[in-house]
């Protein structure tokens, strides 16, 4: 597939939003804390967080670990608080694990009126798999979420 640098152009279509508002915002929050790489899950450590680590991957990346656990133990709950604060709703990208390890979020995101998207079992990525790898993975995934929170999901955001 060719890229589109043009776009509409000067044509743009002409949007009529519900209500006759003005403009729409789509808010989708990463939820991932749990399912990152870890000494203990995968004898090395995740090396993507606010900066890149600099330690050496099979030694524990304390400041990667707490950036995670402080998404999970504090963070989410402060933005769904500003969601529920403003009657935002939001689609939560949500790792399988992550949710497993932390159910409580799982369900609150659809209990709070959020729409829970699949976003991998596990922060793998997918361009490193195999086909099967890649069903087995959107499979596992949709089958955690759907347990944990009652509900399908039916977006996707891939790592």
């Amino acid at each position: 597939m060719d890229r589109d640098f043009i776009g509409y152009g000067r044509q743009a279509p002409q949007m009529i939003w519900p209500e006759g508002r003005r403009l729409a915002v789509s808010i989708g929050i990463n939820y991932e804390e749990g399912a990152e790489h870890s000494i203990a899950d995968d004898g090395r450590h995740e090396s993507v967080g606010e900066v890149m680590s600099s330690v050496p991957s099979h030694e524990r990346d304390i400041w990667t670990e707490s950036f995670f656990e402080y998404g999970s133990r504090v963070g989410v709950w402060r933005l769904l608080d500003i969601l529920s604060e403003y009657a935002v709703p939001a689609t939560f990208f949500l790792c399988g694990l992550a949710g497993e390890r932390n159910p409580a979020v799982a369900k609150v995101i659809v209990d709070g009126g959020h729409e829970p998207s699949g976003h991998g079992y596990r922060g793998d990525e997918f361009h490193q798999m195999s086909e099967e790898e890649q069903k087995e993975e959107i499979r596992k995934c949709v089958s955690t979420i759907h347990t944990l929170t009652g509900e399908r999901p039916v977006g996707w955001f891939s790592f």
